[in-house]
C-alpha cells in the first residue's frame, strides 16, 4: 500500500510540474511566453519574430484561452504570428502592440471579442487577413502611417466599431475589410487619391449614413469613385493658422507636419489623458511621423505635441527657452530628442510615456533641473544622453540626468548645413557646442540659424 501511495504521489506531482512547464515556453527563436494562471496575464517577451500558427497548430497558450483575460506584448518583438492570439475571447484589457513590429499576421487577434481597444504602432507595414475579425468590442481604429495593405476581413464583423483613421500610404483595402461593421460612424481617410476599391469592402454597412471624411484636395476625386461616393462625404482643411499666428502645414502624403512662426506655442490644456483614452480618429496627430519646428519659436505650451503616437524624433530649435508640462508626453514612437542650449525650463512629464526613447542630444552647457516625471516610463539605463564637452561631471551629478547613459556629443564629421547653402561651412566648437560658420552666419548641428 505504502508503495502504491508513493507511485501515486509522484505522478500528482509529475501532472503539476508538467502543468507549471505547460503555463511559459517559446514562441519564436528568441521568444518566449508565460501565462500568469492567478492574474490571468498572457505576457510575451524576446526579440525578434513570432512563429506563426494555424488551425493545425494552435499557440501553446490556446490551451488557456478561456482563462487569459489580459495580454502584454514587450518591445522587442518584430512581428505578430499568423492565428497568434486567435480566439482568446477573454481578454479585456487595451491591448498595446509596441513600437518595432512590422507586420501583424493573418487571424492575429480573431475573434478577441472582448478586447476594447488595441494599439497599431508606426512601423506596421501590413495588416493580415481577419487579423482583428470579430473583434465585437472595438470602438475605434487608428491606422497608423506606413501601414501600406489592410487585408481581407481584416476588420469584418467588428459590430461595435465606430471610428476609423486610414493613412494616406495605404494602397489596398482587401475585399470584406469592414464587413458588417454596422456601427460605424466616422471614416477618415488622408489619401490624396482613393484608394480602389469595390462595394464588397464595405459589405452591409450602411455606408450613406456614414461619414468619409477626406482633404479638401481630394473632394473630386473621391465624389466620382463608384464606392467611395456612397458615403456622406465631407472634406477637411487640416492646414491653417493658430490663435497665436503659429501656421500648421501638413503633408500627409509624407508623414509630415511642419510649425512656422514667432514667440511661443500656447498651452494646449490638460489633455494628456483624455486624449489618450478616448482619442478622436478626426486628430491629425496620429498620422505624424516628423515633425518641423521653425526657427523664431521662444517656447512650447503644455501639452501641446502631446499624444503625436507616431512621431520618431524632434530637434527643438535654438531659441526656445521652455517646454511646458507634457509638452511631447505619450510620444509612443519617439527614439529621438534633441534639446538646444536655449532651453532653461523643463516642465513635468515632458516626455512621459515616451517608451521607445533611445537618443536625447542636450545641449545645454549646465544640466536643468528637472524632476523624475519629465522621463516617465523612459528606461534611462537603456538610453544615451550626449552632452557637450567638459559637462559630463555636472550631467552624472544631476538628479534624473545622471540615470542616463551619459556621453560626450560626438565629432559630427558628417553635419550637414542648411539646404540650398552654397558650401558646407566651418565646424567649430562654442562653449561646448558643436556650430558651423557660413558665410557669415552661425548654425547649429541641426541647420537652425543662430542669432
Amino acid at each position: 500500500m505504502k508503495k502504491i501511495f508513493t507511485l501515486f504521489v509522484a505522478a500528482v506531482a509529475a501532472v503539476t510540474m508538467s502543468a507549471k512547464t505547460a503555463e511559459s515556453g517559446s514562441c519564436g527563436t528568441n521568444l518566449t511566453w508565460a501565462f500568469n494562471a492567478s492574474t490571468g496575464v498572457l505576457t510575451i517577451t524576446g526579440t525578434g519574430p513570432m512563429t506563426d500558427y494555424s488551425t493545425d497548430n494552435f499557440a501553446p497558450w490556446y490551451a488557456f484561452n478561456d482563462k487569459v483575460t489580459s495580454l502584454s506584448i514587450e518591445p522587442g518583438i518584430t512581428t505578430i504570428g499568423d492565428y497568434a492570439f486567435f480566439g482568446l475571447t477573454k481578454v479585456a484589457n487595451k491591448v498595446a502592440i509596441p513600437c518595432g513590429v512590422t507586420a501583424i499576421g493573418k487571424y492575429a487577434f480573431d475573434m478577441c471579442v472582448a478586447m476594447p481597444s488595441v494599439y497599431i504602432p508606426y512601423g506596421v507595414k501590413t495588416i493580415g487577413d481577419n487579423a482583428f475579425a470579430v473583434c465585437a468590442a472595438l470602438k475605434y481604429v487608428i491606422v497608423p502611417y506606413g501601414v501600406t495593405t489592410i487585408g481581407q476581413n481584416a476588420f469584418a464583423f467588428c459590430t461595435g466599431l465606430k471610428d476609423v483613421s486610414i493613412p494616406a500610404t495605404v494602397t489596398t483595402i482587401g475585399d470584406h475589410a469592414f464587413r458588417n461593421c454596422t456601427a460605424l460612424e466616422y471614416l477618415l481617410d488622408f489619401a490624396s487619391t482613393p484608394q480602389p476599391i469595390n462595394a464588397e469592402v464595405f459589405e452591409d454597412v450602411e455606408i450613406s449614413q456614414c461619414r468619409l471624411c477626406i482633404l479638401v484636395e481630394a473632394e473630386a476625386e473621391y465624389e466620382s469613385h463608384p464606392v467611395w461616393k456612397g458615403f456622406y462625404v465631407e472634406a477637411r482643411s487640416y492646414h491653417g493658422v493658430t490663435p497665436t499666428d503659429h501656421i500648421l502645414s501638413y503633408d500627409f502624403a509624407a508623414g509630415a507636419m511642419t510649425v512656422t512662426g514667432e514667440g511661443s506655442l500656447p498651452d494646449a490644456g490638460n489633455n494628456l489623458y483624455s486624449v489618450a483614452q478616448h482619442p478622436s480618429v478626426l486628430d491629425p496627430r496620429f498620422q505624424v511621423v516628423t515633425l518641423t519646428l521653425s526657427e523664431g519659436l521662444t517656447g512650447i505650451g503644455s501639452y501641446y505635441f502631446s499624444n503625436y503616437w507616431s512621431l520618431t524624433s524632434v530637434t527643438i530649435p535654438e531659441g526656445v527657452a521652455y517646454i511646458n508640462t507634457g509638452a511631447f508626453a505619450n510620444g509612443y514612437s519617439l527614439r529621438s530628442v534633441t534639446i538646444p542650449r536655449s532651453v532653461e525650463i523643463v516642465g513635468d512629464s515632458v516626455f512621459g510615456g515616451c517608451r521607445s526613447l533611445k537618443t536625447v542630444y542636450n545641449y545645454a552647457v549646465t544640466p536643468q533641473r528637472i524632476n523624475g516625471s519629465v522621463f516617465a516610463e523612459v528606461d534611462q539605463s537603456r538610453c544615451t544622453l550626449y552632452v557637450p564637452k567638459g559637462s559630463v561631471p555636472a550631467y552624472r551629478a544631476a538628479d534624473v540626468w545622471k540615470d542616463f547613459v551619459i556621453e560626450e556629443m560626438p565629432a559630427q564629421e558628417g553635419v550637414e548645413t542648411p539646404s540650398g547653402s552654397p558650401s558646407r561651412g566651418e565646424k567649430v566648437l562654442r562653449d561646448g557646442m558643436l556650430l558651423i560658420e557660413r558665410n557669415g552666419k552661425t548654425y547649429n548641428a541641426q541647420g537652425a540659424e543662430l542669432r
